[in-house]
C-alpha cells in the first residue's frame, strides 16, 4: 500500500525517518524509490514464527555470548537507493547504539514470508538485500507450510538460493536452527 500521498522529488533517507517517528506504534513502513509503502499487520502464525527465531537466536547468543544481537523490524537502507527495507529479523554485531530505527550493517536477515509476498516483491526485495554488502545471508521462511529457503552470498556479491529440508545452517554467526524449533507449538498445516 502506498502513502497516502507522493513526494516529488522523492523522499530521503533523513526524511523518511523524521516521517517514522510521527507514525503510530506498530506500523509497518519501508521506504521504495523514494515513496513510503505501508504493510499491513502480519498474521498470528507468521507472530509465531518469528517469536521462535528471535527466542532460538536470543538463546543461542546468551549461551555462546555472541557479538551479534538479533532484532525484530528495523530500517536496513538500500545503497546508493532511496530505498530501505524491513525484514521481520535481523541479526547484526552488537554496536551499542541501541535508540535507532535502522541498522545499516546486518549479517543475515529473515523474512516470514506472507499471503501477500507475491514474487515480483519477494524478488525486490532480494535484490535489495542483495545491494546491502554486510548482509551473508537472507532467510525466507513459509508460514503456509515447513519450508525454509536461504539465499547466501556468492563469490560474485550476488546471493544463490539454497532448499532447506530440516534445518538452517547459519556459519556466518555460528547458529543452526531446526525445523522444530522454528514451527515449535503451531497448528498442524
Amino acid at each position: 500500500m502506498r502513502a497516502a500521498e507522493t513526494r516529488d522529488p522523492p523522499m530521503s533517507l533523513d526524511g523518511f525517518l523524521a516521517f517514522l517517528e510521527d507514525r503510530p506504534k506498530g506500523e509497518r513502513w519501508e521506504l521504495d524509490d523514494g515513496v513510503p509503502l505501508m504493510y499491513p499487520g502480519p498474521t498470528r502464525r507468521h507472530d509465531w514464527i518469528q517469536v521462535n527465531i528471535l527466542e532460538a537466536l536470543r538463546q543461542h547468543r546468551r549461551f555462546h555470548a555472541s557479538p551479534w544481537r538479533p532484532s525484530g523490524p528495523s530500517q536496513v537502507p538500500v545503497p546508493g537507493a532511496p530505498r530501505t527495507v524491513a525484514p521481520d529479523i535481523l541479526v547484526a554485531i552488537d554496536d551499542g547504539r541501541h535508540d535507532l530505527c535502522i541498522t545499516p550493517t546486518p549479517l543475515v536477515v529473515f523474512e516470514v514470508l506472507s499471503p501477500s509476498d507475491r514474487p515480483r516483491r519477494r524478488a525486490s526485495k532480494l535484490a535489495a538485500y542483495a545491494a546491502v554488502p554486510s548482509i551473508q545471508s537472507v532467510v525466507l521462511v513459509r508460514q503456509d507450510r515447513q519450508a525454509v529457503t536461504v539465499h547466501r552470498r556468492n563469490p560474485e556479491g550476488g546471493l544463490s538460493a539454497f532448499v532447506c529440508t530440516e534445518a538452517i545452517d547459519l556459519p556466518e554467526i555460528g547458529v543452526t536452527l531446526t525445523f522444530a524449533t522454528i514451527y515449535d507449538d503451531m497448528p498442524l498445516f
